[in-house]
Formats: C-alpha cells, sequence, structure tokens
C-alpha cells in the first residue's frame, strides 16, 4: 500500500526513470542479436567477424562512458537526458543506413553508450539522487523497464523486421527516439527545476562531498565493484554459451528458452522486493547476502543435470539480478554521497560493460580447451563466494553509517 501511494505521489518522475530504462533495452544485447543473422548476411561475416566487431564497439562504450556517464553530476537533466535520446536515435539511424563496417561499429557503440550504457545510468542515478529516504522504492519501480521490454521488445522487432526489413526497422526506432521518447521525456521532468533547487539546498547543507581521486583510493570501492560485477560477468558467460550447456546437460532447447520468464519473474519480485528492505533497513543489512542465489545457481550449473533444474538456475540467477540492481548503486549513494553518483557509477558501469565483453570470450576459450561446465560452475561458485566474503567489510561499514545517521536524527 505505501509503495502504491508512493508511485501515485511521484508517478511523473517515476514515469521519466521507467521510460528511460525501457529505452535502455535497444541497445541490449538481447536485441540487437536479434538482428545478427540480417547483419551478417549484409556484410558477409562470420559469427566471429560480428562477434569481434560488437567486441570493439562495447569495449568503446565501456571507456566512452567514464567520460560521458559523469557529466549527469554537472548538467541539467532534463538537457542531460534529451542528449542521450538524440544520441540514440542518430545510433539507430546509423544502423538504418551504414554501408560498411566502420559504420556499422560506430552505429553499435552508439547503441551501447548511449542504450545499454547512459539510458540506463540515467534512470538509476536520477531515482536515487533525487529520492533519499525511498531510493531503494524508487529504483525497483523503474527497474521493471527492464523485463518490461524483454517482454515485448522481441516480439515487435521480429515482426517488425518480417515486415519492414532490418534496416528499416532501425529507421523506423530512430524515429520513434525522437518523436515519442524524447518529447515525453521533457513532458515528464516537469517542475524538475524546483526538485532539484530543493535537492541542492539539502545538500549544500548536509552531505560530505567526496572528491573522485579519494573514492578511486578508497579500498572499499573496489570490493563492492566486485560484488556487482559477479552476476553480469557470470551470466553473460553462461547466457552467451547456453546452447552449449544444453547439450553438455541434455537439455532441451526449447524448454531452456521457454524457462527464461523464471529468470525474469525472479529479477521483478526481488526488484520490488529489494526496494523497500533497502529503504528500511538500508544496503548494509542486505549486501551481506544478495549473492548467495547467484552462488546456488552456479552451483545447480555444475552439479544439476535433470530438466527441472533449468528453470531453477534461472529463477536463481533473477534474485541476485534483480536485488543487485538495487542494492549497488543504494551502497554507492550511502557510502559516497549523491554530489559525485554520476561519476561513482560511471565508472562501476564501465567496468560492468568491461566483465560482459570479457566473460564471452573467456567461456568459449575455456570450453575450446576441454573444460567442462562441472569445472566452469564450480570457478564460478568459488569467484562469487570470494566476493561475498569481501563484501561483508563494507557492508559493517554501512551498517554503523546508517546507525551513526540515526542516533544524530534522534538527537536533533
Amino acid at each position: 500500500m505505501a509503495t502504491f501511494r508512493f508511485i501515485i505521489t511521484n508517478r511523473r518522475f517515476l514515469g521519466f526513470g521507467l521510460l528511460c530504462t525501457l529505452g535502455a533495452n535497444i541497445g541490449q544485447t538481447y536485441f540487437i542479436a536479434l538482428f545478427g543473422n540480417n547483419i551478417r548476411n549484409e556484410f558477409l561475416l562470420s559469427h566471429g567477424d560480428f562477434g569481434a566487431v560488437y567486441a570493439i564497439a562495447t569495449l568503446m562504450s565501456a571507456l566512452a562512458i567514464i567520460w560521458a556517464g559523469r557529466r549527469i553530476d554537472h548538467m541539467d537533466l532534463r538537457l542531460y537526458s534529451a542528449i542521450i535520446i538524440i544520441g540514440l536515435s542518430i545510433a539507430a539511424g546509423a544502423m538504418a543506413l551504414t554501408t560498411n563496417i566502420l559504420v556499422l561499429v560506430l552505429a553499435l557503440f552508439g547503441l551501447r553508450l548511449f542504450g545499454q550504457g547512459l539510458l540506463r545510468h540515467t534512470a538509476v542515478v536520477s531515482m536515487a539522487k533525487y529520492f533519499e529516504n525511498t531510493r531503494g522504492r524508487a529504483m525497483s519501480v523503474v527497474s521493471l523497464g527492464y523485463p518490461i521490454g524483454e517482454a515485448i521488445f522481441p516480439i515487435i522487432a521480429v515482426m517488425a523486421i518480417a515486415y519492414l526489413g532490418w534496416r528499416d526497422t532501425w529507421g523506423f526506432i530512430a524515429l520513434v527516439m525522437v518523436f515519442v521518447l524524447l518529447p515525453l521525456s521533457q513532458v515528464l521532468l516537469k517542475g524538475h527545476d524546483e526538485r532539484h533547487q530543493k535537492y541542492e539546498k539539502e545538500k549544500s547543507e548536509a552531505e560530505k562531498i567526496f572528491e573522485e581521486k579519494n573514492i578511486l583510493r578508497d579500498p572499499h570501492f573496489y570490493i563492492i565493484l566486485s560484488a556487482s560485477l559477479m552476476a553480469p560477468f557470470l551470466l553473460t558467460g553462461v547466457f552467451f554459451h547456453q546452447l552449449a550447456l544444453a547439450d553438455t546437460k541434455g537439455w532441451d532447447v526449447a524448454w531452456l528458452a521457454s524457462s527464461f520468464p523464471a529468470f525474469a519473474g525472479a529479477t521483478v519480485f526481488s526488484s520490488l522486493l529489494s526496494g523497500p528492505l533497502v529503504d528500511k533497513l538500508g544496503p548494509g543489512r542486505i549486501l551481506p547476502f544478495f549473492l548467495i542465489p547467484l552462488i546456488a545457481a552456479m552451483a545447480v550449473i555444475a552439479l544439476g543435470s535433470h530438466m527441472i533444474w533449468v528453470p531453477v538456475y534461472l529463477a536463481l540467477s533473477g534474485l541476485t539480478t534483480g536485488a543487485s540492481g538495487v542494492l549497488i548503486t543504494a551502497s554507492w549513494a550511502d557510502t559516497y554521497g549523491t554530489k559525485r553518483l554520476g561519476s561513482v557509477r560511471a565508472i562501476s558501469s564501465s567496468f560492468t560493460v568491461l566483465s560482459t565483453a570479457i566473460s564471452p570470450l573467456l567461456v568459449g576459450l575455456l570450453l575450446d580447451r576441454g573444460v567442462g561446465f562441472y569445472a566452469l560452475g564450480i570457478g564460478a561458485m568459488i569467484v562469487a563466494f570470494g566476493a561475498l566474503l569481501g563484501v561483508q567489510i563494507p557492508a559493517q561499514r554501512l551498517r554503523n553509517a546508517k546507525k551513526i545517521a540515526k542516533t544524530n536524527m534522534l538527537a536533533d
């Protein structure tokens, strides 16, 4: 009931965040992969060639987001979001018009940077910045844009490709970005001046501003970062090679594909649950436990062989994925404040993108060398468990900070 009232009261700004996460799907790997066969046939690329082109574009976006992501700390949110949406539209238009590999790389770079990178970044940072006591709830609500997009965009894209062709589909996406997403985002940000002025007044009086160089010298930053990378790194490697996993386990591919709603459902459930818990208990209380479902999922990959384990491993993976989307940004905000949140999350996002570029290659090389999924699963469990042990230290710091803030509030 409290969450429903919160949504109604803040529906315009939450709608902006949800619109950003929904639009971010355009730059996600799963969406671009829907056009993979058309692109490979058009440019006479092998699977490996297209993978290399995609990896180059992804790595370029990982570097660019470090600079571009921190701009949100210094620019008006309306201008910042408008630039990103226009950039995404240009990238989609370039995909529609590309005639050579260089333009293809640049178009993919734009989709990855402005879509998967910066639109998502805009949604998460803006929610965490302007909602202090309810930031967990806000991020859990806007995070629903990802599973919504995953549920409907593939169907729409496949139908559009069949009816319009792959190039005109990207052209249509570019037009939607300019004539729907851009004006709607500006409408939803109506009244942002008042919100920002209130934020500046409160933070100028209460919040210590951390210099970026001091954040990068803090070992706790890297410990939380390593924990945040576990789900995207491990799951991207597994999902990219899921057909090899199914073949090794004897799992029917159709059953594997039909089990993915378990992942989406668990992600939504975990996101909606973790948001209010973060607001009530603080991220320090939840951080020590959020990787446990992922560790269990890796155990299933290593040891499970029956078909029943397919939705189980996907649901367990979704529990960590959903919680991570809320928990990590809340941890950054509570540890370093929100004045430099854009810079902090830009750096962490860069590492996330890098990890998702490396893991498919690493898993592929290990499979080529004869390393099976039993060994890969056990190794993943060990790595994730190490990250879980390490994160207990900054979690204690967050809990202590929460106690101090609560004591000061009672004293006032």
